[in-house]
């Protein structure tokens, strides 16, 4: 999937969370960047990472070409700890575009920042609460 297409969207996400849209870097791979700036970051096949604190201010860097096998196996991951929490609720049946494919990646990865967020499963939470929030993204 090819992420520049949806700009508009990550605009809109980074708007609404107080980051500049000027800080949305589109990369062709996220741990090569990271190796670059010397920044950890150990999965080569990472589709978001917000960095806050790098000598250019904060970025949310973005794969430009994200393989749809990478995001199907962070939706089923999704859908793996989402059975811990409600087995009888599959929350990523509701990402059924790639809008909100990409939205939720974009939020679970910012929520990773926030103070409150002691783990993925709080991160998943916390994306959904805002997603609910986002008018176009009940479509």
């Amino acid at each position: 999937m090819n992420t520049r297409d949806y700009y508009e969207l990550f605009r809109f996400l980074m708007e609404q969370h107080c980051l500049l849209q000027e800080d949305i870097l589109f990369v062709e791979n996220i741990a090569e960047w990271c190796k670059e700036h010397g920044i950890p970051e150990p999965d080569n096949e990472k589709p978001l990472k917000l960095i806050l604190k790098t000598p250019m201010g904060c970025k949310m860097l973005v794969r430009e070409n994200i393989p749809e096998k990478v995001i199907d196996e962070r939706i089923n991951a999704l859908r793996i700890r989402g059975q811990v929490q409600n087995a009888a609720v599959d929350r990523a049946e509701l990402l059924d575009s790639a809008q909100k494919k990409l939205a939720y990646l974009f939020l679970s990865e910012y929520a990773s920042s926030l103070p409150d967020i002691s783990d993925e499963l709080d991160a998943d939470n916390w994306a959904f609460e805002q997603l609910e929030g986002f008018e176009f993204l009940k479509k």
